[in-house]
């Protein structure tokens, strides 16, 4: 629908109760208190794909986080702020954790063409080890960078490979360094992503400035980091709306040293308490393990019952299966590609499972030219112990006392897994565990593996020295892929909306902006205001 200020007393039904979901309804509920909101949630918990289980370990009473989803924040982003005040006026600002830009847990790696770890440059020794040990510069490429101020702007979408090669004549760059950005951010194949949809500030730059190269230099020649003295439109329509009292200046001031955020027990912390407030201190409830069966857009209806806006956050083909199939919206719906991902948390009581001479947040898989060169399906690794040891407190003066276990999250699949049949999880599992040896270099014949199947309950009596715990979960259909076509999809479906007058409209990663976090939040309020 066209968003539009609803009547007094509407009825707002929230399909979903993940991260959009929940900011949605804190949002509008904040500006419009005389709503009443109907959240249907298939699972038994909030949060969605943002879950952060622990491991107990009876005999020792531990507790060992295992993301399973999104564990960090990146940058300081409009809606990273959101979520920091939320949490602060709902005092738990002591779950704030940050670490600092110079910190060792902010390296990054790729792989090379050998599948060994390489440190993406952060001087001039790293740069000059980069260069040597990643292909990414070819004689197309060096003629590309001299003509590529010639070429011509192009105003229709393309892939991110076809926008490279044709500006730089060459596709060493997206196929050895781009395409791992792109496994870590959307699982995705750079020949099939859309260039505006998920890099849209290169078309921004091309048609602004007619040359990638020319802008850079442009911009090369401005002020670097200049300090901003003012919040942008959204932060201050945040604070007169929202907060009066969230100083976001000073928090946005105080970030900047900060390239990444977590939270103390688990980006969970955030769902999980927004869900409680909204319980017990708006006109919200949430209905768990309450699928949308039944869906009409046209009216309002879920599940049997009426109201005067539908906000969907849920996957595109489970929407479409309770909606009429006589509605226009159904093909649509039913055409957006997701990619699974198979996750696997490995956690060690002793420091045997990173290189030693390479900490970091991990390393992501490039797909070097042909897709079928990575039998694993390997996207990336994170070095969950690594960020754990590096973080300290963005409120206090507390930092992390860093301890000798390991700890590792690998994810395999995405677009790779849309070629393939997904492999079973006992397959899956003997692939971590030639990571562990190939990438990693674990001598597993000296260790106990012990494997918590998916679905079996996160407790075991003890952990010896010599043990190596394995959880996996298969996340099926877990991440949209923005392709070619994508943006015609999107403004299609709103058409259809908006001609329609239908009583539905769209948050989370689906014909929405972005697919982060902080980006669904940063949806969530702008959406929210148009409904004031």
């Amino acid at each position: 629908m066209s968003l539009q200020a609803l009547p007094q007393k509407s009825k707002v039904a929230v399909l979903g109760a993940g991260i959009s979901g929940l900011t949605f309804t804190y949002f509008l509920s904040k500006l419009r208190p005389d709503l009443s909101f109907h959240i249907f949630e298939k699972s038994n918990r909030p949060g969605g794909w943002i879950y952060s289980p622990h491991l107990h370990v009876t005999k020792t009473n531990e507790s060992i986080l295992l993301e399973k989803g999104p564990r960090t924040l990146r940058g300081v982003k409009n809606g990273s702020l959101f979520m920091i005040d939320i949490l602060r006026n709902l005092n738990f600002q002591d779950q704030v954790e940050v670490i600092h830009q110079s910190s060792n847990a902010n390296r990054k790696y790729i792989t090379d063409a050998e599948g060994e770890i390489v440190q993406v440059p952060n001087s001039f020794a790293t740069a000059i080890n980069f260069f040597k040990r990643v292909h990414c510069v070819d004689g197309n490429l060096i003629r590309g960078l001299f003509k590529e101020p010639f070429v011509k702007p192009l105003d229709s979408d393309e892939t991110v490979e076809q926008f490279f090669k044709r500006r730089f004549g060459s596709t060493v760059l997206t196929d050895n360094v781009a395409s791992a950005i792109m496994h870590g951010i959307y699982a995705g194949d750079i020949g099939k992503l859309s260039i505006k949809s998920v890099m849209p500030f290169l078309k921004d730059i091309e048609a602004e400035s007619g040359s990638v190269l020319k802008h850079i230099l442009k911009s090369s020649m401005r002020k670097k980091n200049q300090i901003t003295s003012e919040v942008s439109t959204e932060l201050n329509l945040y604070e007169q709306l929202i907060s009066p009292h969230a100083n976001l200046l000073a928090l946005q001031s105080n970030l900047k040293p900060f390239p990444m955020i977590k939270l103390k027990d688990g980006m969970e912390t955030f769902p999980k308490h927004l869900a409680e407030y909204l319980v017990a201190n708006t006109n919200t409830k949430i209905h768990y393990n309450t699928p949308v069966e039944q869906c009409d857009p046209k009216v309002g209806q879920v599940n049997g019952q009426s109201f005067d806006l539908v906000r969907s956050t849920i996957n595109t083909h489970a929407l479409a299966k309770s909606i009429p199939l006589s509605n226009p919206l159904v093909p649509m719906l039913k055409s957006v590609e997701y990619a699974s991902i198979f996750l696997t948390n490995v956690y060690s009581k002793s420091p045997i499972l990173l290189p030693k001479d390479k900490p970091g947040f991990g390393f992501l898989r490039p797909r070097y030219q042909n897709i079928d060169n990575n039998t694993q399906a390997l996207l990336g690794t994170i070095y969950d112990s690594d960020i754990e040891n590096n973080v300290q407190s963005l409120f206090t003066e507390w930092r992390a006392n860093p301890g000798e276990y390991n700890k590792v999250t690998m994810m395999m699949g995405g677009h790779y897994y849309n070629h393939w049949n997904i492999p079973s999880n006992k397959l899956n599992i003997k692939i971590v565990k030639d990571v562990l040896q190939e990438k990693l270099n674990v001598d597993l014949s000296k260790y106990n593996i012990r494997v918590i199947e998916e679905g079996q309950e996160l407790e075991v009596d003890s952990i010896g020295s010599d043990d190596i715990m394995i959880s996996y979960n298969l996340h099926k259909e877990c991440i949209p892929q923005y392709n070619l076509g994508y943006q015609e999809l999107k403004a299609t479906v709103l058409d259809i909306l908006e001609k329609n007058h239908y009583k539905l409209s769209f948050g989370g990663t689906v014909f929405a902006e972005g697919l982060g976090v902080p980006d669904c939040v940063s949806n969530s309020f702008t959406d929210a205001i148009k409904l004031m």
